[in-house]
């Protein structure tokens, strides 16, 4: 179920220099327990609270909380294009966020695609303004089977202003945990997969050479899938235990 605290959630692992043994040699400092992160969702209450979230859905596609997948404890969430499709999606969204993570946020998920991803623009989240569809975001998506880090502005009149960059592949029929940075000022994302960097880019707007502020603060997240082509094929994505903070949050412990 939704969480919020004001604590940060990385646990920090400091380890101290090599140095001799014996009485004087230094010892490692005591470190603080894990604490919750600012936002966070595991699914385990087995339903959604609409007082958190709200549901974006068209087509065929579908949003539920399942036990028959999950990475941890008894409930995931799965999204599902059970049919092929052109351009549906399945949201979850969150507004007023804490406003620690307006302009600078990490997030981690555990992520389960099977059983591929369409070969076209596919979104997983976005993290942004208010107003979907018109809004200014920083998305993690998908295309041609790569992980893509995209700067969008769906606000503005004619063609998308956007600025995209794609690198390694997605994991698939298989959990994986999937970590993410979006900062505004300047704007930059990054993501990382089961702790290794993918994908770590600056985003500039490609007319004005602007680099900051960009989104104007994140507000609002959006957890699902948003397909911006064709799936020929059905699929479905699971998601457990995301959260948002601060700094990285890292794996489940």
């Amino acid at each position: 179920m939704p969480r919020a605290s004001l604590l940060p959630f990385a646990l920090i692992l400091v380890l101290a220099p090599a140095s001799a043994a014996g009485p004087a040699a230094q010892q490692p400092k005591p470190q603080p327990a894990q604490t919750k992160p600012l936002f966070s969702e595991d699914f385990e209450s087995g339903k959604l609270d609409p007082n958190v979230w709200t549901q974006q859905i068209t087509g065929d596609s579908a949003i539920t909380v399942q036990q028959d997948k999950v990475a941890h404890g008894k409930y995931a969430l799965k999204v599902s294009c059970p049919t092929p499709a052109q351009r549906t999606h399945a949201y979850l969204m969150a507004k007023a966020l804490p406003e620690a993570l307006r302009h600078h946020l990490f997030g981690r998920a555990y992520v389960y695609v099977t059983p591929g991803v369409p070969d076209r623009h596919t979104i997983f989240l976005t993290a942004g303004t208010t107003g979907f569809p018109k809004y200014r975001y920083e998305e993690v998506a998908t295309a041609h089977n790569k992980f893509q880090l995209t700067y969008v502005d769906t606000t503005i009149q004619g063609p998308l202003g956007e600025d995209y960059h794609a690198a390694g592949e997605i994991p698939l029929n298989r959990w994986f945990l999937l970590e993410w940075e979006f900062n505004d000022q300047p704007d930059q994302a990054a993501v990382w997969v089961d702790g290794e960097l993918v994908l770590d880019t600056p985003f500039i707007y490609k007319t004005t050479s602007q680099s900051t502020d960009l989104v104007g603060g994140f507000t609002n997240f959006s957890l699902g899938f948003f397909l911006w082509g064709a799936a020929p094929v059905p699929f479905d994505i699971y998601y457990d235990d995301f959260a948002l903070d601060t700094h990285r949050i890292g794996a489940v412990k």
